[in-house]
């Protein structure tokens, strides 16, 4: 990846966060109201209204939820991205893997801002950090990692296929339901297990929750599995992006 390009990645990010925080009256302040208020409409519903929550339900959802929501929203982005720079793509050439990296590094920014809260929120409710969260870093590279490669493969296909952006709206939200965000995995019977960790983001939000929540060494044997699973897809996207530089301008007419 050459030096220039990923200037540009860096600079057309922060130039997109700049604008969207103009059209906002809250400006920056809503990169981080906006998933609160997301967060405290679940915790309402399933803790406060049908009384599904318990003891520590409140850390269990809010892990669950930060960690989805980066890689649902970064997803959707790059997905997108070449689709809605048509117009761009067809002035200037620039490598078309340029447009899904700056959508997943601009949404990675935005969750910084709820990471960095989230882990003071953590730090409280455990009574403060332990050795275990040394391993959050690898941890949330493997989600990076995922995330890159969903993304990439999501860019290429979208333009070639526009109807898959209704598919994978409902693949996404099949995932949510199935990531355990609002039940425990590990308590359901062996068979139905095995089959719900076969969602990468499960596997994922349990191992965070171990490791942030539990202050427990992650599996990683499981971690392991994820991060290969996510350098393929990215692997793959690279070379589908590679393979069709030239000819998507013309899905996107």
């Amino acid at each position: 990846m050459k030096r220039h390009y990923v200037s540009l990645i860096w600079y057309r990010a922060w130039l997109d966060l700049k604008a969207e925080a103009a059209q906002n009256l809250m400006g920056m302040t809503w990169w981080v109201l906006e998933p609160l208020l997301y967060m405290t409409a679940f915790y309402l519903i399933f803790d406060v209204f049908l009384h599904r929550g318990g003891p520590g339900f409140i850390g269990f959802l809010l892990c669950g939820l930060v960690f989805w929501r980066w890689f649902d929203a970064s997803v959707k982005r790059a997905g997108s991205s070449i689709l809605v720079n048509g117009q761009l793509i067809n002035q200037i050439y620039l490598p078309k893997w340029v447009f899904p990296l700056i959508e997943v590094t601009g949404n990675t920014l935005r969750f910084l801002a709820v990471l960095v809260l989230f882990l003071a929120f953590a730090a409280i409710y455990t009574g403060g950090p332990s050795w275990a969260w040394l391993a959050f870093l690898p941890l949330l590279l493997c989600e990076l990692l995922l995330i890159l490669g969903v993304g990439l493969l999501l860019s290429v296909l979208v333009p070639v296929y526009p109807d898959l952006r209704k598919v994978v709206e409902n693949l996404l939200l099949l995932m949510f339901y199935m990531s355990g965000i609002f039940f425990d995995i590990s308590q359901l019977d062996a068979g139905i297990r095995d089959w719900l960790y076969l969602n990468p983001m499960a596997v994922l939000i349990t191992e965070m929750r171990s490791v942030l929540l539990q202050s427990q060494s992650p599996d990683w044997q499981a971690v392991a599995w994820v991060a290969l699973v996510g350098f393929a897809l990215t692997l793959l996207g690279f070379a589908l992006l590679h393979l069709f530089n030239r000819r998507l301008p013309h899905y996107v007419n």
